[in-house]
């Protein structure tokens, strides 16, 4: 795999050409796996290598297939000859055969990626596997208190659509009260969800990536983290052009020539000019935020909440000043009149509230990981969840009554309603309508930072370790969102758009599997160390690095609600009232059915390794005290002269097995040893 041969054997005849050219292999060639360390190991890369379909060309060079004799060869970048081009230096051509030096290898593309490789963070060395936002943190990176996570919820909750819940509520037939009792049922169940899901992450400080290789497998993990990022990236470009209809509110309050700024973009474009400038200028402002870690949110956030509360608060009381009082959308009778109709109405309401944050409720560790300590995260979520969940959507109920006595329509969309303060175009209007479009644009900044472009990156983080880290991964999670045009998806992917919508059905099977692995299987036991071990040796590998039960339990759970949802999606295709009711219970029932399978295959095939930990603080991931609570040896003692294999880069000239075998310690060697 590695070696290093005499560089007299460069050339046989004394030339030295300095020419450099670039091969490219069309098949993949993999160089000997041993490394030459005796003269007659080393003689037996003097012959030349015919490497099939090699490729060599330089400027004016043709293309053509040639022999290769290895002259010199480096650590590592020898390793793989694939589909990449390198940069080599030619030491002789003859007819068709050249002596290349590989010692002095820079690939094109090897350069870059070693460009992009994360560096060291606090000690910590990106890998395959785990870089320094994926170990479970430390006690100087877990800063949230309880009203932290007050905040957290607040900026989940003082956001437009939690404003427009009523919309949804009222189009299932339902009147305005029973929809409320139908969120405060809802926002129940989200805050008990939320604190058992996020347990894990609040007592073992791992996110969502890590937690899932210990339910779905080292590699099955893949499967839930990708759901994420699809999730991830196509809300956060739906948010983000929510926030650009506030810029076009704030700017065109300001300026008279962008309010009446002339449309340059075709129909087809489904958005205006004035529109389209708003969504980039959001999406520019989004960069600065993003750019913070999230456990330095807690400040910026605290303004973000204070700022979208008195906005939300000065609107409603605008309207119902204006109104003289609310409209008759409040009083408006349900349009569901037998019980039955009524009673399901209700439920459908409900899971309609919590199908509206299941995204969210699937990866709570992300965010409970940065507790202080595990009961921070209960009662600030508990009041958050169910006092702020339950009073905006209220307010948008009563918002849209009066503005409907005032401009005759429904006007649920706060951003439509601040435009319409521009029609008269007076000074006050103008004022009013950029102070509420600037609280609303905060909204938005908020909950498409923490909900869409964090989480995403968290997700990219585990995916690609060794590159993406959450800040990374967020960017590039807004990034691609923009891609999506979320305004063509807005306007006329309606079948896409039921699809998001109507994903609890694969979400609430997945969180009922989470809560049942940690809280009943495994007894809120994990062994940190294997989580980052991809092979056999590690008791979360399964087979093949998948997690059969899970993947299973997981099928089984959503497949009851599936018709229905295929209906909701094609209404061409036409299921019984039964099956349309099993699609309403989806993330409820769904949880259900996966929890209890889950449980009964694990009783009957139990997975290995339940109840194992960690000896020791692998990561110093506990403080003092946490560590002799829980009976492990604290990270501090008795470390003397062993390190974590991989552990220490410094003391390596090139480690990529972070993960090889986190358990054993091992000596530590020097590098001038480790070359020889």
């Amino acid at each position: 795999m590695y070696a290093a041969t005499r560089p007299e054997i460069m050339s046989r005849n004394g030339h030295s050409p300095t020419l450099p050219v670039s091969i490219n292999t069309a098949a993949k060639y993999r160089l000997p796996h041993q490394t030459p360390r005796t003269p007659s190991e080393v003689e037996t890369l003097n012959p030349y290598r015919y490497i099939r379909e090699l490729s060599i060309g330089s400027g004016q060079w043709a293309w053509w297939t040639v022999n290769v004799q290895i002259v010199k060869w480096i650590r590592r970048r020898c390793e793989d000859l694939g589909r990449i081009v390198y940069a080599v230096r030619v030491h002789r051509v003859r007819s068709q055969t050249i002596a290349v030096d590989l010692s002095s290898t820079r690939a094109n593309m090897s350069w870059l990626i070693n460009k992009i490789q994360l560096p060291d963070h606090h000690g910590v060395a990106a890998s395959l596997w785990s870089n320094a936002d994926l170990i479970p943190l430390p006690p100087s990176r877990r800063t949230w208190g309880p009203w932290a996570f007050v905040g957290f919820w607040a900026i989940n909750n003082l956001c437009i659509s939690t404003w427009q819940t009523g919309s949804s509520l009222l189009g299932l037939g339902l009147s305005v009260w029973q929809a409320m009792i139908a969120v405060i049922i809802a926002r129940i169940i989200i805050s008990l969800v939320a604190v058992f899901n996020g347990w894990v992450g609040a007592k073992w400080h791992i996110g969502f990536s890590v937690m899932s290789r210990y339910v779905w497998g080292i590699w099955g993990s893949y499967i839930a983290l990708i759901q994420r990022i699809v999730l991830s990236i196509v809300w956060c470009g739906v948010q983000s052009y929510t926030g650009g209809l506030c810029i076009t509110a704030m700017l065109s309050a300001i300026f008279p020539t962008y309010h009446n700024m002339k449309n340059t973009l075709p129909a087809s474009a489904h958005m205006t000019t004035q529109q389209f400038v708003g969504f980039i200028l959001y999406n520019l402002a989004s960069l600065p935020i993003i750019y913070l870690p999230p456990e330095k949110t807690k400040v910026p956030f605290q303004y973000i909440n204070g700022i979208t509360a008195a906005t939300m608060f000065s609107i409603m009381v605008w309207a119902l000043a204006t109104a003289h009082g609310a409209g008759p959308l409040l009083s408006q009778s349900s349009t569901l009149h037998s019980s039955t109709e009524l009673g399901w109405g209700v439920v459908h309401g409900i899971t309609t509230v919590i199908g509206s944050i299941a995204v969210g409720l699937t990866n709570q560790p992300d965010y409970s990981r940065f507790a202080r300590k595990p009961g921070d995260q209960v009662w600030g979520q508990f009041g958050s969840i169910i006092i702020i969940g339950t009073i905006v959507p209220l307010m948008g109920c009563v918002t849209t009554a009066a503005a409907q006595k005032i401009f005759g329509e429904l006007l649920w969309n706060p951003p439509d309603l601040v435009l319409r303060w521009l029609d008269d175009y007076s000074a006050k209007s103008r004022a009013a309508a950029f102070f509420a479009g600037l609280g609303l644009c905060m909204s938005q900044l908020g909950i498409n930072t923490v909900d869409n472009a964090y989480s995403g990156g968290m997700d990219f983080a585990g995916l690609f370790p060794k590159y993406l880290n959450i800040r990374r991964g967020a960017y590039l999670t807004l990034a691609i969102s923009i891609l999506f045009q979320p305004w063509q998806l807005l306007s006329s992917a309606s079948v896409f758009l039921t699809v998001l919508g109507g994903y609890s059905v694969f979400l609430g099977p997945l969180v009922g599997i989470q809560i049942c692995d940690y809280w009943i299987i495994r007894r809120q036991q994990l062994k940190l160390s294997d989580l980052y071990l991809p092979s056999s040796d590690s008791i979360y590998w399964y087979k093949a690095g998948v997690n059969w039960r899970t993947i299973v339990a997981w099928v089984i759970g959503f497949a009851p609600a599936l018709p229905g949802f295929i209906s909701s999606v094609n209404p061409g295709i036409v299921v019984g009232p039964p099956a349309m009711r099993l699609n309403y219970l989806a993330f409820p029932l769904g949880f259900a059915i996966s929890f209890l399978v889950f449980f009964g295959i694990n009783r009957i095939f139990p997975p290995p390794g339940l109840g194992e930990v960690d000896d020791s603080d692998v990561f110093g991931t506990f403080t003092g005290e946490e560590a002799a609570n829980m009976g492990i040896e604290s990270y501090h003692a008795g470390r003397g002269d062993l390190v974590l294999e991989g552990e220490a880069k410094d003391t390596y000239n090139e480690v990529d097995v972070v993960a090889s075998d986190l358990e054993k310690k091992i000596p530590r060697v020097s590098a001038a040893a480790h070359s020889m």
